[in-house]
């Protein structure tokens, strides 16, 4: 996939810069936004190995100028929002209590290289792992961890510019966070623009609180975690497609349907055709289980993506 060669303006400000690689159907292309204020930048997420980090900081550099990167955001800790995180030495980098509290369960750079490249081929994992990750030099990245974490809320300036970021997790990850920039949001993945989403913890509604709140922060714009950017009638259309789902899978677990039967009864009636990544979907529903059966147990981040490649295969 071609990645952008320059930042994109956010229509309606002049201190907002979006590094958004396009397209749906894919995993690990996260949208990364600059924060370029007065004498300072900052950037809320980092890409997912070292090569695409630096195709980032290149298309960043006509605007950055003599500017060094003072503060990175992630928000949350899967790797494509934070593997970049080793190319930005002297940055401060902020993220919640609770995610980096949870680091040690995230697979490193090199056990997502070992799981890419060593798992066998003639299982769904591996196949699925090699058909979407491949494409991935996680050998180039080193896991660098938060300098400045915090619960609750927290706010920096970049320049004369004011970055509020809101902890909303657990939801897509547990410890997610939104940043607010005056009439912007960025998401982080508690909104995905164009495909199924994967939500990690849950439980749904709390997926559905952190979008309700930031729709709350009245946003202009809305910058989604993966996806393209939108506004307010473009995040309460996935809140429709949130409780949607929540529903149909409480039905079918009140129903006695396991998790892939409940997945395969949904798709029999067309279930979202336009969004891409439907296998995704299974993650969704095993947490969704997990969290209606009380949570004693939970699946790991590898059951549950080897359901989705199961399902995507068969």
């Amino acid at each position: 996939m071609a990645l952008p060669t320059q930042l994109t303006a956010v229509p309606g400000t002049d201190k907002l810069y979006l590094w958004d690689p396009k397209g749906t159907g894919l995993w690990g292309y996260a949208n990364c936004l600059w924060v370029i204020s007065g004498p300072d930048a900052a950037v809320i997420d980092t890409p997912y190995d070292g090569p695409m980090t630096e195709a980032m900081i290149a298309a960043a550099r006509p605007r950055l100028g003599s500017r060094t990167v003072g503060t990175v955001v992630n928000t949350h800790a899967n790797g494509d929002h934070t593997f970049g995180n080793y190319l930005f030495p002297d940055a401060e980098i902020i993220a919640t209590r609770a995610g980096h509290d949870h680091l040690h369960h995230e697979p490193t750079p090199q056990e997502m290289h070992a799981l890419v490249h060593q798992s066998s081929a003639d299982v769904p994992l591996g196949r699925y792992l090699r058909d979407h990750f491949g494409v991935f030099d996680f050998s180039s990245a080193r896991l660098t961890a938060p300098t400045l974490t915090f619960s609750g809320q927290h706010m920096f300036r970049v320049g004369d510019t004011e970055v509020e970021l809101h902890e909303v997790g657990p939801a897509h990850h547990v410890g997610d966070l939104v940043a607010r920039i005056g009439d912007v949001v960025c998401t982080g993945d508690v909104f995905f623009h164009g495909d199924h989403p994967t939500h990690w913890a849950g439980p749904l509604q709390n997926v559905i609180n952190a979008c309700e709140l930031v729709l709350s922060l009245n946003p202009r714009v809305v910058i989604p975690g993966h996806g393209r950017p939108t506004d307010q009638a473009g995040l309460e259309e996935h809140l429709v497609y949130l409780r949607t789902v929540q529903r149909e899978v409480r039905l079918r677990y009140e129903a006695g349907l396991t998790a892939d039967k409940a997945m395969d009864d949904l798709f029999r009636r067309d279930f979202y055709p336009h969004l891409g990544l439907p296998e995704r979907l299974m993650i969704v529903i095993a947490v969704e289980y997990s969290h209606l059966s009380g949570g004693s147990a939970a699946p790991t981040v590898l059951e549950l993506a080897g359901q989705a490649a199961l399902w995507s295969y068969r």
